[in-house]
């Protein structure tokens, strides 16, 4: 039950198969959000032993750390936020019509 951070490898049970993901977002303290390879997104997955309630979803085991590119993230986001801004100050100037 080791305390994940987002970027980890960890197997998790879904509808009985068993599925490597990475954790995209840490909603609770021990509830995180994974995505699968395949790009299915499980919200709220927590581990087997601190299970409440009946889940489809709960983590098995921990496989190791995937680093984030962030900085590709942020550039891809500023290039797409400048392109929007020139767009809306060109439809101010009356150039585009929408």
């Amino acid at each position: 039950m080791k305390k994940l951070k987002i970027g980890d490898i960890v197997e998790a049970v879904f509808l009985g198969s068993s599925y490597e993901c990475q954790v995209i977002e840490i909603v609770d303290k021990h509830k995180y959000k994974l995505r699968t390879k395949t790009g299915t997104i499980l919200p709220g997955v927590t581990w087997k032993k601190l299970l409440v309630k009946d889940s489809p979803w709960h983590l098995v085991k921990y496989i190791g750390h995937k680093e984030l590119k962030v900085q590709e993230k942020v550039s891809i986001q500023t290039t797409d936020l400048d392109k929007a801004i020139a767009k809306q100050k060109r439809f101010l100037r009356g150039d585009i019509k929408e």
